[in-house]
């Protein structure tokens, strides 16, 4: 990343989920292409979360709040969910100026009773005297959704803060139960294995120390999971700074790939890879193993291009990622748009299998593309394009689809929507086709909305998504303190945008 350090907090969501959930009447099947389904309350549906970090609770700016939506026959309704922020019965800590509870989220059946939990990151929680220490919060899973939480015991507060910047969980260890990592401001990764009890404890704990740098506002800014070596442990591409100057004086984003081993993330191997905030993890190509999508969205489109943003992709396989990658830009075959600066394309990534082939299709997000729509020119407005999975690799040819609010059916105003901020693809309805959800948090004076447009089947019999019945859901309709402008869509599980504490993206 080619630009001086900025103060970032990633949140990566695991949609990319490898960790093995416990296999009871209600829990749902392993998915095609790797991915597991989130079942929060065991009904067979699959549901998922937003994080509101910026949302005020009781008067407490930026305290910050979690919204589970639970699937349904119906897909996803205001109705069908569940706010919990730290003043909600039986979480932990309370609701506290900045503290950011939803910056990062990470579901996994850590207790194994087969209702999917959520780990939720507050970063900046000032935890005793320790200012902006952070604490970790697992949500537990019921037949009737999230209720309660344990506090997950930071294992060195004195080492770093921001604690729960950055979760992601999967089975790094291959024992069959879900595991969570954790990252903070500094350059140790964290571990919890072997499921974590309803007191907080993980049965072991695993650390590994990583070339990034570590400062009061750097370390591990993002983790994604997934299975890219094909050996059923999850691996981790674990996000940073590199730890010194380059010539050009500035600190540029790296990443690392670290795999799965028998004692969890292997504490030898980590593979440099390059910058760009690894969004998820997922097979593309059919092929058995997990590939990586890195959205970089502060990338030119081609040399000497536009600063509009790109997609990155690298192929899994048995020995880690390979030197086949894919480069998607909005100059790429048929993508739709033309490279602009400060599109974002990228900003936001996210796979599921739409069609129903097997293969795991990509989402992208371009949160601040600009459109001329009627004759006039609409700012910000953010689009989504859905391109196929394929034998060879993510299709840019065939003519993929292309959402923005206010076309053909999508909910919403396009003017500065920043519609794409958080992208996620999952069947919430079980009709076999993997559904959208949009993060738009600009649209609706900035209160932010989640939008789900449901898969549909084509005229060919393969699924798409389609428009016919699409949900917008709004801040207000889940009754939340709209008065510090909330930004609900800012997370989602498998979202990767990485927000700036104390700017205007949250």
């Amino acid at each position: 990343m080619k630009y001086r350090y900025r103060t970032v907090i990633a949140t990566a969501l695991v949609a990319a989920l490898t960790g093995s959930l416990a296999a009871t009447a209600a829990a749902a099947p392993a998915r095609p292409g790797g991915l597991s389904r989130v079942d929060f309350n065991g009904d067979g549906y699959a549901d998922f979360a937003a994080g509101t970090p910026a949302g005020w609770v009781h008067g407490k700016w930026r305290a910050g709040a979690v919204t589970a939506f639970y699937g349904s026959a119906r897909g996803v309704t205001a109705a069908g969910t569940a706010t919990l922020d730290q003043d909600s019965a039986n979480v932990p800590g309370s609701a506290e100026n900045g503290d950011l509870f939803g910056a990062a989220t990470a579901p996994g059946d850590f207790d194994g009773d087969g209702y999917t939990d959520l780990a939720v990151g507050a970063p900046l929680e000032d935890v005793g005297s320790d200012v902006n220490g952070g604490s970790v919060t697992i949500l537990w899973g019921s037949a009737t959704g999230l209720r309660g939480g344990s506090t997950v015991p930071d294992p060195a507060p004195a080492a770093h803060d921001r604690f729960g910047a950055a979760l992601a969980a999967g089975d790094f260890d291959g024992d069959g139960r879900t595991d969570l990592a954790a990252g903070t401001n500094g350059s140790t990764l964290y571990v919890f294995r072997k499921g974590i009890s309803r007191g907080g404890r993980a049965g072991a704990l695993a650390t590994r120390v990583l070339p990034l740098r570590s400062a009061p506002e750097a370390g591990i800014i993002n983790l994604t999971a997934g299975d890219v070596d094909g050996d059923r442990r999850a691996d981790l591409m674990v996000d940073g700074y590199s730890p010194t100057l380059w010539t050009d004086g500035k600190y540029h984003n790296v990443n690392y790939f670290v795999p799965g081993t028998s004692t969890g993330p292997s504490r030898t191997v980590a593979k440099k890879m390059p910058g760009g905030v690894a969004g998820a993890i997922g097979d593309i190509d059919g092929d058995g193993y997990g590939d990586i999508v890195t959205g970089i969205w502060w990338a030119r489109s081609k040399p000497g291009g536009a600063i509009g943003g790109q997609v990155q992709v690298t192929y899994g396989a048995a020995g880690g990622p390979s030197s086949r990658t894919q480069t998607i830009s909005e100059e790429s075959g048929n993508v739709p748009g033309d490279s602009e600066n400060w599109d974002k394309f990228g900003s936001s990534v996210a796979l599921g299998d739409v069609n129903g082939d097997g293969r795991l299709d990509l989402a992208i997000g371009a949160r601040q593309e600009s459109l001329t729509l009627w004759g006039q020119v609409h700012y910000g407005v953010g689009t989504v394009t859905v391109l196929a999975g394929s034998r060879g690799g993510v299709d840019t040819t065939t003519a993929p689809q292309y959402f923005y609010p206010g076309n053909h059916g999508v909910p919403g105003t396009p003017l500065w929507a920043q519609f794409g901020s958080a992208a996620l693809l999952t069947d919430l309805d079980n009709s076999g086709g993997a559904d959208l959800v949009v993060g738009a948090l600009g649209q609706d004076n900035g209160d932010g909305t989640v939008t789900v447009l449901p898969s549909v089947t084509g005229t060919d019999g393969s699924g798409r998504i389609g428009t016919d019945g699409a949900t917008e859901i709004k801040a207000r309709h889940l009754k939340m303190d709209t008065t510090g402008i909330p930004r609900l869509g800012s997370v989602l599980d498998g979202s990767l945008e990485a927000s700036v504490i104390n700017s205007n993206t949250w």
